[in-house]
């Protein structure tokens, strides 16, 4: 990690964007931890206890609800990118979080077949595709420059807020009132940013709009270089490892023999672990080139889950700690890569494309550690493939070009390494 960024992310102008920006800042941060990339996925694993046990279903099958999700979301995220490019986040939002929670509050309705289950996991993609990180970290992009780092660290630790809170609380209320009031919370919660992202967004800077001939040299330039295939599978590749052990972090830990609330409660360290990462980590890429702080952080969570495999549930709140702090670099690393190397002119696209690789790795890897769990009965083997996969992510990071040395010519994105 050698190159230090000339702009100092402590120096006044940094100062005075964050002194501006705070409320688009917190409204995006709210968004993130209650929108449809946080709820459904940090909730998913206190669930699938209490849903095998009235409807009957295999572990694999519950955890699939989430693939259904994000495939979903896969598909269409490339229209949202474009949508969003077009006409800003504001309008959007305003549409997709009272739909989002509609979705969940018909979650809490639910007494069906398996296929209706996985239909409405579906349906919360299509109608609160809005709610993702693709929206907030576009409003945060094109709002700071020179604490950018930081402030996608900031926006992206609301999730880390979710991931510390949710296990926990959710296991209460669904010991003491059932899983049904569990996903009335969840609708509940998913109301919260409504208010604050209308009000914050309305005076968000829209910046200049490329000639619709330049914005298709951009995608072209960027769909045909190496730098975007590298990230795009790199961070496929991370998503299912992490995602793997975060959904089935509290079955693993009940299967050690922790009770439930105990394992719940060891989980949500993912949370303190993804709050950390956010932050940290934003600050690190202001100072030092981000794909070499992306290779340390993800060996670093491949130790940390060599923990689960020699350690047991004595190093399983570590173990945690850690996992939550690779997942805490992924989507913000994300974003800051697609806007220093692409810039802000088709940032929609180019994001929601790289996220839709992310997201199909991570609806991937719950699927394939409760698969793997229904075939073997432990989760050891699924620990061992999390492991491979990180260090083939850290590897990929590792390719990258600098920023300047990039054969990403500056006349085709002009606005990719300014800020």
């Amino acid at each position: 990690m050698s190159e230090v960024r000339l702009d100092d992310a402590c120096d006044s102008t940094g100062k005075a964007e964050l002194s501006t920006g705070w409320p688009v800042l917190l409204a995006a941060t709210l968004g993130c931890g209650a929108g449809l990339s946080s709820l459904p996925f940090y909730s998913l694993g206190t669930f699938i206890a209490p849903l095998q046990q009235e409807f009957g279903w295999a572990r694999g099958e519950i955890s699939a609800s989430f693939l259904y999700l994000t495939l979903t979301l896969a598909l269409t995220a490339p229209a949202l990118g474009w949508l969003l490019d077009r006409i800003g986040p504001r309008k959007i939002a305003m549409v997709a979080i009272p739909c989002f929670a509609a979705v969940l509050f018909a979650m809490s309705r639910f007494d069906g077949p398996l296929v209706a289950f996985h239909s409405l996991f579906a349906i919360a993609a299509l109608a609160g595709g809005g709610t993702c990180p693709i929206l907030y970290t576009r409003a945060v992009n094109a709002r700071f420059h020179k604490v950018r780092g930081l402030a996608l660290g900031i926006t992206l630790a609301g999730m880390g807020i979710a991931a510390i809170v949710l296990p926990p609380l959710l296991s209460v209320i669904i010991a003491e009132h059932g899983w049904r009031t569990g996903y009335l919370l969840l609708a509940c919660l998913a109301l919260v940013p409504w208010l604050f992202v209308i009000t914050a967004f309305r005076n968000t800077a829209v910046e200049a709009r490329p000639k619709p001939a330049q914005r298709r040299a951009v995608l072209t330039g960027a769909l045909t270089s190496r730098i975007f295939w590298t990230i795009a599978l790199g961070f496929a590749a991370i998503a299912i490892a992490v995602s793997a052990l975060v959904v089935h972090m509290v079955p693993l830990l009940r299967d050690a023999g922790l009770p439930p609330l105990q394992a719940a409660t060891v989980a949500s360290f993912t949370g303190f672990g993804v709050l950390l990462g956010r932050l940290v980590i934003g600050w690190l890429i202001d100072r030092f080139f981000a794909p070499h702080v992306a290779a340390i952080v993800f060996t670093l969570t491949a130790v940390g889950c060599l923990l689960l495999v020699y350690g047991g549930p004595l190093a399983a709140p570590f173990a945690a700690f850690l996992i939550g702090f690779s997942l805490g670099a992924e989507v913000d690393l994300i974003s800051y890569l697609t806007a220093r190397y692409f810039g802000m002119s088709a940032y929609g696209v180019l994001y929601a494309l790289i996220y839709a690789c992310f997201i199909v790795g991570a609806s991937i890897g719950p699927v394939l550690a409760g698969s793997i769990f229904d075939m073997t009965g432990n989760y050891s083997l699924a620990i061992w493939t999390v492991i491979g996969l990180l260090l083939t992510g850290a590897g990929a990071a590792l390719t990258l070009p600098r920023f300047e040395a990039s054969p990403v010519k500056l006349n085709l994105f002009p606005d990719a390494i300014e800020s």
